[in-house]
């Protein structure tokens, strides 16, 4: 029996949001390595280089038992790797700092594919990823930056996203924006979106990628990373 071809592109679809949202060795699957209790404390997370997953995730929390408050703890291979009193990307941290766990829905896989989005829209290639999440203030709401890099390590543009709606609140260096089902997409799933204290199974089968030839994308080398197909080539 044939199935009607709108079934098959449900289905497609569906499994691609289920892989694209259960991304391996991401930012909230970094927190779920935390000790007990700690990602209660969480005030940023950083990581540089992403190809769009990087080597290290580097999340610091509140330590009230530290005089400056930091502890650091860092994430590499989805184990805990390193865990000190000290960070290159902050001196102290304070309580009205922290994030609230029920306030971060958005993961780094969710601004990765809007970065490339957004790369796409201003023709340019995007060879690496930077990624800050904190927020401004003890009432301000958490946002996402993430600064694109080119092959030389130069900052090409920088997002700014909601880390509970997953809306884009400035998109410097980028002139031409994308279509609004890229950010529509982006906030339709952001419902199980959450630190979380224990990792979540997923029964998921995922379908095997079809090969396809060798072609040169808009993104480079790392093409694959960000369009999900071989060198980033486009359809």
């Amino acid at each position: 029996m044939r199935l009607p071809i709108h079934v098959i592109l449900f289905c497609l679809t569906s499994a691609t949001t289920l892989i694209a949202r259960d991304t391996p060795g991401g930012a909230l699957e970094a927190v779920d390595q935390l000790p007990r209790g700690e990602y209660k404390k969480i005030a940023r997370i950083e990581a540089r280089d992403g190809t769009p997953v990087p080597e290290r995730w580097h999340i610091i929390v509140h330590d009230p038992k530290d005089e400056n408050g930091v502890r650091e703890y860092v994430i590499a291979g989805g184990e805990l790797v390193a865990s000190r009193a000290i960070s290159q990307f902050v001196e102290t941290v304070k309580p009205d700092e922290v994030v609230s766990s029920g306030a971060v829905k958005i993961d780094s896989d969710q601004v990765a594919k809007l970065a490339q989005a957004y790369a796409q829209a201003n023709n340019v290639n995007v060879a690496a990823l930077n990624y800050l999440l904190k927020k401004e203030g003890a009432e301000a709401v958490p946002l996402w930056n993430v600064s694109c890099l080119d092959e030389t390590g130069k900052e090409i543009g920088k997002l700014v996203v909601s880390a509970g709606k997953g809306t884009v609140v400035s998109h410097e260096g980028f002139t031409a924006q994308p279509g609004t089902e890229v950010q529509l997409e982006t906030q339709a799933s952001t419902s199980e979106r959450k630190y979380r204290s224990k990792p979540i199974v997923r029964n998921t089968v995922r379908p095997a990628a079809t090969p396809a030839p060798e072609k040169k994308g808009v993104f480079g080398k790392f093409g694959e990373f960000f369009t999900g197909r071989p060198n980033g080539e486009r359809r």
